[in-house]
């Protein structure tokens, strides 16, 4: 069945250490009936905790953040909840980062320029 008619809408943490950054994501998000917010983190080791807890079916989490960076918070993420579809998403440019990206357990890298559709798209997608 298309997610577009499933009563309840995924469950998705945000997680960068920009706040601004996360509040507009929220926002947009938040706009759409098929996903929830359903928290938010700063960094790393909050994002993984609160993912597992409130059982997030998908979280978005930054590639560059302080002390524990996105890919190491992928790889800790899937450990803890397999279930948990990562999406990276990126301001860089950087060589490898797609593989990077792969090897860590994240479904899909996203370059913060083009999170708009593209993100909702790739959540819905990643959904179990």
């Amino acid at each position: 069945m298309p997610r577009d008619f499933v009563a309840t809408p995924v469950r998705v943490v945000i997680v960068d250490d920009h706040r601004l950054f996360v509040d507009a994501l929220a926002l947009l998000l938040g706009h759409d009936d098929r996903l929830s917010v359903i928290g938010t983190a700063g960094d790393g080791r909050t994002a993984i905790e609160l993912a597992v807890s409130q059982e997030a079916e998908v979280a978005v989490i930054d590639v560059r953040m302080p002390e524990i960076d996105g890919l190491e918070t992928a790889r800790r993420l899937r450990k803890r909840s397999p279930e948990t579809r990562v999406i990276l998403v990126t301001g860089l440019d950087e060589p490898n980062l797609a593989e990077k990206a792969r090897e860590a357990g994240a479904v899909a890298l996203l370059t913060k320029g083009a999170l708009h559709d593209e993100l909702k798209e790739a959540i819905l997608a990643a959904a179990p």
